[in-house]
């Protein structure tokens, strides 16, 4: 299992919109079990009864071509 600290930031845009940032560590990102690649889709849940946050990639729904 991959473990890093971190912490989450709140930001507000300037349209009023609020935005929470959880910051991910490069030296785990960067590591080559690390799943997750930039513009993956991600689900997050949150199990409040355990204090935990769940992130998880969306499999990408492929087309595929009739095979002749």
């Amino acid at each position: 299992m991959l473990q890093a600290r971190s912490s989450i930031r709140k930001k507000i845009h300037v349209s009023g919109n609020e935005y929470y940032y959880i910051h991910i560590p490069s030296k785990l990102a960067h590591d080559s079990q690390f799943p997750f690649k930039d513009g993956d889709e991600l689900r997050i849940a949150v199990d409040v009864s355990r204090n935990r946050m769940i992130i998880q990639k969306i499999a990408n729904k492929r087309k595929q071509k009739n095979k002749k």
